[in-house]
């Protein structure tokens, strides 16, 4: 058994009267308003919380990218990444009693702009794809991931 070398705790704290839910990301200056869109009952005044999980996949892809890069020595300009995550929300509706295998699937795609090749983009994809933590979340519950890493 291997002893946990880097562990980092982050916190937040959440306070909902009805729409909006406002959420302290604790130990920073950061406050997050969390709502729903007004046909779900909402008042629109922020994303919802699959949206700020795509949008952590997103950036923690784009995070880790960079970190990989950086230890190969890559030379990136730019990377475009687009992502779609298809969830099923018969949990959350109540028409079933869990979420259980909710994720079912994950579509990224990774744009690499920069003096490189084509063999250097796929190798950085796959560290990334490899080495992010939210998407090992997906992966983990079982969500098919497709995932595309091309040179522009």
């Amino acid at each position: 058994m291997s002893e946990i070398q880097h562990l980092e705790t982050f916190k937040a704290t959440a306070e909902g009267k009805g729409w909006p839910t406002t959420v302290q990301i604790t130990g920073t200056e950061w406050t997050v308003k969390v709502d729903e869109p007004v046909e779900d009952g909402g008042s629109n005044s922020g994303p919802n919380p699959m949206q700020y999980f795509a949008a952590s996949l997103a950036s923690c892809q784009n995070e880790q990218a960079q970190v990989v890069a950086e230890e190969l020595s890559l030379d990136i300009s730019k990377i475009e990444i687009t992502l779609e995550i298809d969830l099923n929300l018969d949990g959350f509706m109540g028409v079933t009693d869990h979420s259980k295998d909710c994720f079912k699937r994950a579509s990224l795609s990774a744009i690499v702009h920069g003096e490189l090749t084509s063999e250097q983009v796929s190798q950085l994809g796959e560290k990334v794809d490899n080495r992010c933590p939210i998407l090992s979340l997906l992966r983990s519950s079982g969500c098919v991931i497709i995932s595309s890493w091309t040179k522009a």
